[in-house]
């Protein structure tokens, strides 16, 4: 049995979202404040029955709470209506056993199957966070924010202040196991029935690891001594011989260190006894130590570091964080991994890790992110369903597609785009866009808006294209404007880049294309725009058949691509921009266009041809550096500045 979905409603950002949740491991990812967090922290909640917060209830629901308040208070409705239309917040766990014999010991799920057909394969349980408070005692809460002087005056001032405050009393957590063919048949369970189910553990974003010298329970220190506690039954038969051996050792170390701190503190108390005592032969003194050796070791252990050639150590601050995060998580999962097999229940455990490339350099990541089923695998007889939540290029990309889950944020709230539909919905593509995501560790799952270009050339001078953009106060129109937004620049080349159009509308983010028009002669030579008949450049032959309507088997002429209005350009979140004529010629690739708009730096202001803007140099990354460095003072080619203004307007939510 696993767990194979969950449905959040109106907690934070999360409003109405459903995950599909992997058999193995679920990679959660995203851009910033698109509720990653707050999904984990939603199902800590409800599993491990903490209190919700006011904070918790979303924004965009508590107008309409405060009017339900109103209309209560003023006699408007029932009490009973203000009950039923106020949203709660609720989470949706569906378990799949389909795999299960039918005969199988379900263990900590069979509370939670009240259905009788045996064709149902699927658990529902259905935890809500909803209005608990009776009508007696809500009422008194609520008049002195609503009547002044026996006058219904309601303050929303004081009603928000009423709901932060007593929010935890208003509102309270019921668990039901509910008939998937019927949502009115529910049983009402126990929180103690939803723990024994599913096990939860998170390794937090925020992890001490033990750096400022004191150990906390948390800190890796405080881990690695806490072998003296674990019985040795429950240890890995890899390590079980070598911490009996270190017990023993502890043992009679103790043992020792008490005989002799005995005898000689007994003979020190009875040669100081009779000063001032009346009956000497009365009074028998004996000592008994309690020094612990094995206290102390806990107390005193810490981290070092060693090399094989040399038997001297280093503190624990010497060594990287990188390694102490890993080791920590380790130790942790094995902790975990023990102490769900102790319960001995058949069950669902669940481990939630924020954030696992915290202090790890890209390899190291990678490595983690590889090896991760694998090692529950080995340190867990039990099956543990794992989400990770990650800012990370590469863990992003080192995970299988249909592993990923991208966090969207919408006008409507967090959604969870699963990237396994992609992949189904567009297989001509898939295996081109995974493998380029792999090689390149890109990170447009964490970008507000991307950037498509030819080359190097254009990837190095983009970002100085920007910045002059801004200074001519091109971006005036956003508060926010594009050098401030979180972009990502993608090298993808003109045949390609048509391929990740319909990926980037999966993922619902604005995106410009800047290519070369590529211009050619019916034999399909280089050829000036002025007298070619075509382009090679596939993007732009893609999008000309896309926005005209045009069916595939159309081979565009240059002229359709130079009659592309703004309109046409623009296909969805997406648009294209190509060299266009300036000063009354136009060039056919980027080096060609920053000559013609920039004939001063270059020499050929006077009677410039389109052969004095051939460029013809074999590195084009040389002509972008020496630009940047050598005619700093250049300007913008006017279609890049048209791209980045168009980029610039673009709203990030839809």
């Amino acid at each position: 049995m696993r767990l194979s979905n969950i449905k959040i409603k109106n907690f934070r950002l999360i409003i109405d979202a459903e995950l599909e949740v992997d058999e193995n491991t679920t990679l959660i990812v995203g851009r910033n404040n698109t509720a990653k967090t707050s999904f984990i922290d939603c199902i800590d909640k409800i599993i491990n029955g903490k209190s919700f917060s006011y904070d918790d209830y979303p924004l965009e629901k508590r107008n309409d709470l405060y009017s339900r308040v109103k209309e209560y208070m003023n006699g408007e409705i029932t009490f009973d209506d203000f009950k039923s239309k106020i949203d709660v917040i609720s989470v949706d766990f569906f378990v799949d056993y389909s795999l299960d014999p039918q005969d199988a010991y379900l263990g900590a799920l069979s509370p939670f199957i009240i259905d009788v057909d045996e064709s149902i394969t699927t658990a529902l349980i259905y935890a809500e966070y909803a209005f608990k408070m009776d009508e007696k005692s809500f009422k008194k809460l609520m008049e002195p924010c609503c009547y002044k002087e026996k006058e219904f005056s309601p303050n929303d001032d004081e009603i928000i202040a009423t709901f932060s405050k007593n929010f935890a009393r208003m509102f309270g957590l019921s668990i039901y196991a509910v008939n998937p063919n019927n949502a009115d048949e529910r049983q009402l369970k126990s929180l103690s029935e939803l723990e024994k189910l599913f096990p939860f553990y998170l390794i937090p974003a925020e992890r001490v690891l033990g750096e400022d010298g004191n150990q906390n329970d948390n800190s890796l220190e405080a881990l690695i001594t806490g072998y003296f506690n674990v019985e040795e039954d429950d240890l890995d038969p890899d390590v079980k011989k070598e911490i009996k051996e270190l017990k023993k050792v502890v043992e009679d170390a103790n043992k020792n260190v008490q005989k002799q701190s005995d005898d000689l503190l007994s003979k020190v108390v009875q040669k100081a006894v009779g000063f001032g005592y009346p009956n000497r032969e009365e009074l028998q003194l004996a000592v008994t130590t309690k020094l612990s050796i094995d206290e102390q070791i806990k107390n005193q252990t810490k981290l070092a570091y060693k090399t094989d050639t040399n038997q001297e150590t280093l503190p624990s601050s010497h060594n990287g964080l990188g390694y102490k995060n890993l080791i920590k998580i380790q130790f942790l999962l094995a902790a975990f991994a023990k102490k769900v097999e102790q319960s001995g229940a058949a069950c669902i455990p669940l481990l939630f890790i924020e954030e696992p490339e915290s202090h790890m350099h890209p390899q190291m990541q990678n490595c983690f992110a590889e090896y991760i089923e694998e090692y529950l695998e080995k340190i867990a007889s039990i099956h543990i369903q794992t989400f990770l939540t990650s800012h990370s290029a590469h863990i992003a990309n080192t995970v299988e597609f249909s592993k990923i889950r991208y966090a969207q944020k919408t006008l409507n709230g967090v959604i969870y785009k699963d990237l396994k539909q992609f992949a189904d919905t567009n297989k001509e593509n898939y295996d081109f866009i995974k493998k380029y995501l792999t090689l390149t560790r890109c990170d447009m799952f964490f970008a507000d808006k991307v950037i498509f270009v030819e080359g190097a050339a254009e990837r190095i001078l983009l970002p100085d294209m920007i910045s002059k953009c801004d200074k001519e106060n091109l971006f005036s129109s956003r508060t926010y404007k594009l050098p401030a937004q979180y972009y990502t620049i993608i090298e993808i080349g003109g045949a390609y880049a048509h391929i990740f159009i319909p990926f980037v509308k999966f993922l619902d983010v604005p995106c410009l294309v800047i290519t070369d028009i590529d211009s050619v002669s019916d034999t399909r030579k280089k050829a000036y725009v002025s007298t070619a008949t075509k382009t090679s450049n596939s993007t732009i032959k893609w999008w000309v058949k896309s926005a005209k309507g045009l069916p595939k088997t159309y081979k565009p002429i240059l002229k359709d691509v130079l009659d592309l209005s703004n309109e046409e350009k623009t296909i969805g979140k997406c648009h294209i921009e190509f060299q266009t004529s300036e000063n009354g010629l136009c060039g056919r690739s980027l080096e060609e266009a920053i000559k013609n708009a920039n004939r001063t730096l270059y020499g050929i202001n006077k009677g410039c041809t389109e052969e004095m803007l051939e460029f013809d140099d074999k590195c084009k990354t040389d002509f972008a550096l020496n630009l940047i460095f050598e005619k700093p003072e250049y300007q913008v080619p006017q279609y890049i500045k048209d791209g980045l203004v168009w980029l610039n307007d673009q709203d990030v939510l839809s």
